[in-house]
């Protein structure tokens, strides 16, 4: 009664399984991680957002410049003037009603305006630095995508190491009871068997319940659904192309797209001071005027006439309550926050190379280390199965063998990727390009044995 049980517990759990990546609507699409990336190019938010503040970037660049060039203007008033007269003469005037019109043309040029052209010099550095953070953000995409793709592998695969063991276990405990009724083993080693079937069970519904978190999380970055990522190669040719931690720390601090950003930053800090120190000096404009007027002055009709003028303007800004110093002041404080920020980004890129060059390393040895777990396991299986059915070993010993031999195996699937993750973390941070980083992953993952 019990093995019939567990035969439906289990056939219950696979079919679940097996079943929960075609409970959707639409068929799902097998994908390389290229493909994958692609897609999170086009719908990833942060992306968007970062071509978005590229654009307004270099929209704020356009109106800085603008005020170099010349600026031209129309002008034009129109009204209806009426003139009566009070007092006891009034009746020797007549009341007047006439038109009057004004209109006409103005040419403004800069002739030296440091402020203007400080403050465009500052946009374009501030236009750099939007497209640097844009590159951070398509690294920053690629890094995300890999790692919840590499989750839906790690999940798939940790569920189907655990239906392997299920599948073993159910095998087994039919084993254990026909040697059980031999009189060879005891019927607590039997319940034994069953109890752990029990458990891997639960183990499997946890596992397909991962599976699906992890989907999600993929969704969340390339906005669809239907997504499964095409299984992982066995062998993964990732070799890192730096010798030493330090050779990659001197790289990424010549290449990090996030020391790029804070410099450009650096550099708007430095123009917005000029801007300011630019404010205290006269700004110079020539102005040429030219208008067409028919109306009287005071109320009084005058012949129409045409005005031509020619300035020269000079604007001197002597007291302002103390404003010019403040905003001097706040670019200071501007612009050694910019130098700190910069500081932190050096540190930050050397160590993150640094960290990640030791991280494969680490990862590289516990590939090597792994595969040798899951030779010792599948050999210790094997002679636990063969001792079981000698009558010479005990159940138990199997089912200690067959959890070993399934965490050996998962462990040796998260080793693997994490040697994916540490070798794209070096490249990314050494100033890697996302969308070649991202072919050559892919075909790495997808290279067949």
């Amino acid at each position: 009664m019990l093995l019939r049980i567990f035969v439906v517990i289990v056939a219950f759990v696979s079919m679940d399984y097996v079943a929960a990546a075609s409970d959707t609507s639409e068929e799902p699409r097998a994908l390389s991680l290229e493909s994958v990336y692609q897609l999170a190019r086009r719908n990833a938010t942060d992306l968007n957002i970062a071509r978005y503040r590229v654009d307004s970037a270099l929209a704020q660049r356009g109106v800085a410049r603008s005020q170099l060039f010349p600026q031209l203007s129309a002008f034009g008033q129109w009204s209806d003037n009426r003139v009566e007269y009070d007092g006891p003469v009034s009746s020797n005037f007549d009341t007047r009603d006439y038109p009057g019109e004004r209109y006409g043309v103005q040419f403004r040029q800069s002739l030296f305006n440091v402020g203007n052209w400080k403050e465009y010099e500052r946009q374009t550095s501030l236009h750099l630095q939007s497209k640097d953070e844009l590159d951070i953000a398509e690294t920053q995409v690629l890094a995300a995508v890999t790692k919840a793709y590499l989750d839906v592998l790690l999940a798939d695969a940790v569920a189907k190491q655990l239906l392997e063991e299920s599948t073993a276990l159910r095998k087994q405990v039919e084993e254990a009871e026909a040697v059980f009724e031999r009189g060879f083993i005891p019927i607590t080693q039997v319940l034994e068997t069953k109890t752990r079937a029990a458990s891997i069970s639960a183990e499997l519904i946890d596992a397909k319940g991962r599976t699906k978190i992890a989907r999600e999380q993929l969704y969340s970055i390339i906005g669809e659904r239907n997504i499964n990522p095409l299984p992982a190669s066995t062998t993964l040719l990732l070799d890192p192309k730096f010798n030493s931690a330090q050779e990659a720390a001197e790289v990424a601090l010549a290449n990090n797209p996030v020391i790029a950003a804070a410099l450009d930053g650096v550099e708007a800090a430095r123009d917005a001071i000029s801007r300011e120190k630019g404010s205290w000096l006269p700004d110079v404009d020539v102005v040429f005027t030219r208008q067409y007027s028919d109306v009287g002055f005071d109320n009084l009709s005058s012949p129409p006439r045409t005005t031509e003028t020619v300035q020269i303007a000079v604007n001197y800004p002597i007291f302002e309550g103390g404003a010019s110093s403040s905003r001097l002041r706040g670019a200071w404080a501007e612009f050694y926050s910019a130098k700190e920020k910069l500081e932190a980004a050096k540190r930050e890129a050397e160590s993150r190379a640094r960290s990640s060059w030791f991280s494969l390393e680490a990862a590289i040895e516990r590939v090597e280390a792994s595969q040798q777990g899951v030779m010792a396991a599948s050999t210790n299986l094997d002679a636990s199965q063969k001792a079981v059915r000698a009558g010479t070993g005990r159940v138990t010993d199997v089912l200690l063998a067959l959890a070993q031999k399934t965490q050996a195996q998962n462990e040796l699937s998260g080793a693997r990727f994490q040697v994916v993750l540490a070798w794209l973390e070096l490249e990314l941070s050494t100033g890697g390009d996302p969308i070649v980083l991202a072919k050559r992953l892919s075909d790495a993952l997808t290279r067949s044995p």
